[in-house]
């Protein structure tokens, strides 16, 4: 970049800096963006369906189910984590009840969310660097995962780099009526979408500060809408949030109380893993019942190679871009550093427990970087890190379309392996699925949820647990799945067989199903 690539030194910055030095370089090319978006279209709707519903996925089909009777309006209003994408599937079921359709606004929109960051990054960075990040981003184990999920953070991402380009434009041309309503709406849908998006605003309004104070009275409103109007569109939902969590805990002397999940909570091992989650999913090295598992030190020894590989790999594209923060980058680091934070903040503090799907917003960014840091190479330099990372990805995508160790629990599967005419009123107990179980079931038998119990902390609690459950039934099927979620010591097992026996009877991707009897029960083992 020349002249123009010089260190970031001062807090104020003349605008000149975002301008392109070549405006047709400046851009990917419509054909290449329309090709890497046919990669990314076949990549996302390809086994669009094939895996069961997931809990969060069942409540947005509760919210919009057909046939219940429901008004659109009153249940938008409801849906406080992610109206607009309860929107955008309601009419879609409406016409089949399918888990694809349920599935496809999401991978609509990790589709578009593709071009889009091409563009962001070559506006910055040049047409190489562009081309690049649209490539990866269509590739990104991460990013299927979820567009292949009936919920908004797919949403989310598309609504980040969309804002990020109005954002670079206004700070490079200046603000104006169009480029504010634009930002606002932009802000609306990233809220949304998930409220994990009020960290990225606030990261914008930072850059702001910093870059383009306003000057006049009449730039001061214009910011202010761009920056402020998400927020007033996104109030209703936004204060029906803040009724629930207890948001007051962010400020610093408020007591936090009992951790929301226990230790997993928050766990500081959840920031390197989720950098490695952001660049190849979830679906290399280790699966997440590995690390949730008895030994994760083990699981992590047993896959040191291909995780040493996916982190010589991320840290050969990212630290040329981070060696040297220039101007463009210190802001693009920016809006990588403050989402992340804030979301570490609302779990710190037992707001709400942290996940690297709320750090969403911080994906694409990591992306724009690393095309910038794998452009600092020569041209060799450039073809090996690329083609790399690529494989990664590519191993990482094998594993999840076609492992079941890496797969979303199979609860459909499980739930197919009853048989309703055998003890027509016998229950199933299932913990932290039990909604997907309910979805699924079509017997006469109560499901047993436990969605509302704590977590499992010690034998006694587990005992109750299963005495308060299944109460008077000689029998019941236990179906088992994501057991750290609410069982990390794993002690509802010997708690059942404590009261009876268990015996296996099924087996799936990431779920197993046991027929318990209470001990005595004449149909019962001996």
């Amino acid at each position: 970049m020349g002249a123009r690539d010089r260190t970031f030194d001062v807090p104020a910055l003349s605008r000149a800096w975002l301008e392109p030095a070549d405006p047709v370089a400046a851009t990917p090319g419509v054909r290449y963006l329309m090709l890497v978006g046919s990669l990314a279209l076949v990549l996302r709707l390809w086994r669009l369906d094939a895996m069961s519903l997931w809990v969060d996925e069942v409540f947005t089909w509760e919210l919009v189910a057909p046939g219940r009777g429901f008004r659109f309006v009153p249940h938008i209003l409801a849906a406080y984590q992610g109206p607009l994408y309860h929107a955008a599937v309601w009419p879609l079921v409406r016409l089949q009840d399918s888990a694809f359709l349920l599935r496809l606004p999401a991978a609509v929109a990790g589709v578009l969310a593709v071009p889009c960051l091409g563009v962001f990054t070559a506006r910055l960075w040049g047409r190489q660097a562009g081309r690049l990040a649209a490539l990866l981003l269509a590739v990104s184990p991460f990013a299927i995962w979820y567009s292949q999920e009936a919920r908004g953070y797919s949403f989310l991402i598309l609504f980040a780099v969309a804002a990020g380009i109005v954002l670079v434009d206004a700070l490079r041309l200046g603000i104006t009526r169009g480029r504010a309503v634009a930002l606002a709406l932009l802000g609306f849908g990233g809220l949304g979408s998930n409220f994990a998006f009020v960290f990225l605003l606030a990261a914008f309004a930072l850059t702001v500060a910093a870059i383009a104070r306003p000057q006049r009275p009449g730039q001061w409103l214009w910011w202010a809408i761009a920056c402020g109007g998400g927020f007033v569109l996104a109030a209703p939902w936004l204060l029906e949030a803040a009724g629930i969590w207890e948001v007051g805990r962010v400020i610093p002397g408020t007591a936090t109380g009992e951790a929301l999940r226990g230790s997993t909570t928050f766990d500081p091992w959840a920031l390197p893993f989720t950098g490695f989650a952001l660049f190849y999913g979830f679906s290399l090295g280790p699966s997440l019942a590995d690390l949730h598992g008895a030994d994760p030190l083990a699981a992590v020894r047993a896959n040191l190679p291909v995780i040493g590989a996916g982190v010589v790999a991320a840290a050969a594209a990212l630290l040329p871009a981070l060696a040297r923060l220039d101007r463009r980058r210190w802001v693009v680091a920016l809006w990588v550093v403050v989402p992340l934070l804030g979301v570490v903040l609302l779990a710190v503090r037992n707001v709400k427990p942290y996940n690297v799907r709320y750090a969403a917003t911080v994906f694409p960014w990591l992306l724009a970087l690393t095309a910038a840091g794998i452009g600092r190479y020569g041209r060799r330099g450039r073809a090996i890190v690329s083609v790399a990372l690529l494989a990664l990805c590519g191993a990482s995508l094998a594993g999840y379309y076609g492992q079941d160790r890496y797969a979303k629990e199979d609860v459909r599967g499980a739930v197919a392996a009853l048989d309703p005419r055998e003890a027509p009123g016998r229950p199933i107990l299932a913990p932290t699925v039990g909604p997907v179980v309910r979805h699924y079931w079509r017997g006469r038998g109560p499901v047993l949820g436990c969605w509302d119990e704590p977590q499992v902390r010690d034998a006694a609690m587990a005992d109750r647990l299963v005495a308060r459950q299944l109460g008077d039934h000689d029998s019941a099927w236990i179906v088992t799945a994501r057991p750290w979620f609410q069982d990390p010591q794993r002690l509802l097992p010997d708690a059942l067989a404590r009261a009876g026996t268990l015996e296996r009877i099924h087996d799936g991707p990431g779920v197993a199903v046991d027929l318990w009897r209470r001990r005595g029960d004449p149909g019962g083992a001996p």
